[in-house]
């Protein structure tokens, strides 16, 4: 397997994040010979919201920016070999591939190879009737929007593995947008805990975008954050042990250096005096 180091550059951190981003990552990463792009779209409430979405109308339910996000760089994404993966297949993966694929119709592209995961949505009615057991009481009287389990790197790591272009996932742990393709560039075991865990915080570190770059460290007169108004999204360059390097988008505002790092690292950690 490939031991030369693995770039992923991440250009989303929430739904209804910056759509005009990712152009920058997928130009630096093309001018370093390619690599991943993610978009990490998701939230519990954002995916009740597309589960809404999908009731209303079966052809939706997925990132309602979708084509912001996707039809600016799938044209380079695709000449420059770089992989796309995200989750902003939400409660539709399905239909979001199927968007993909008319949005590179409608450029005249070739229509890319796409994975979808998918098999977190728990609502069959064994399913149900388990989440009703186990939670009783909780339920009583309520009505049941979405209800998901988080899915893993290994299915997207398989999916790339096998050759897809692009991974449209809906809801899969953060990190594992990042872990899933490290995964599937360096070969690792399932069980390789050292490699997994390093390259899980490499996910942690891009998973919220801008966060990373200045935007979660800047406090205005007192941890100033240069041109923060234009930071760039974050690219990780991760290597065959796990370890990694944390940069962003050439020619980008904000700053990465060791507290902005620190301040992503021990973010939505409740006990940092306990964190493994």
């Amino acid at each position: 397997m490939p031991q030369s180091p693995l770039l992923i550059g991440c250009a989303s951190g929430f739904s209804g994040d910056r759509s005009d981003g990712a152009a920058a990552v997928v130009r630096t990463l093309a001018a370093q010979g390619g690599g991943t792009l993610i978009f990490e779209t998701l939230a519990e409430r954002t995916l009740a919201l597309a589960q809404l979405a999908r009731n209303d109308d079966p052809s939706r339910g997925y990132e309602p920016l979708l084509d912001e996000l996707v039809s600016p760089v799938l044209a380079d994404c695709l000449r420059h070999g770089i992989n796309m993966v995200s989750n902003f297949g939400a409660a539709n993966p399905a239909a979001a591939a199927r968007r993909i694929a008319a949005i590179a119709r409608e450029q005249g592209l070739p229509v890319p190879r796409i994975a979808v995961v998918h098999g977190d949505a728990l609502n069959t009615a064994a399913q149900r009737a388990l989440l009703q057991e186990r939670l009783g009481a909780a339920l009583e009287g309520q009505e049941v929007v979405s209800a998901t389990a988080y899915l893993g790197a290994t299915e997207i790591a398989q999916a790339l593995a096998a050759g897809a272009q692009i991974v449209v996932a809906g809801r899969v742990a953060d990190p594992s947008l990042t872990l899933g393709p490290a995964m599937a560039h360096f070969g690792w075991d399932a069980a390789d805990w050292p490699r997994l865990g390093r390259a899980t915080m490499a996910g942690h570190m891009l998973e919220c975008g801008l966060q990373v770059t200045g935007g979660y460290f800047c406090v205005p007169g007192l941890k100033e954050v240069p041109d923060v108004h234009a930071a760039g999204f974050p690219i990780a360059e991760i290597h065959a042990d796990g370890e990694f390097i944390i940069g962003k988008a050439a020619d980008t505002g904000g700053a990465v250096d060791a507290r902005t790092v620190k301040e992503q690292l021990l973010y939505e950690v409740h006990d940092p005096a306990r964190y493994l």
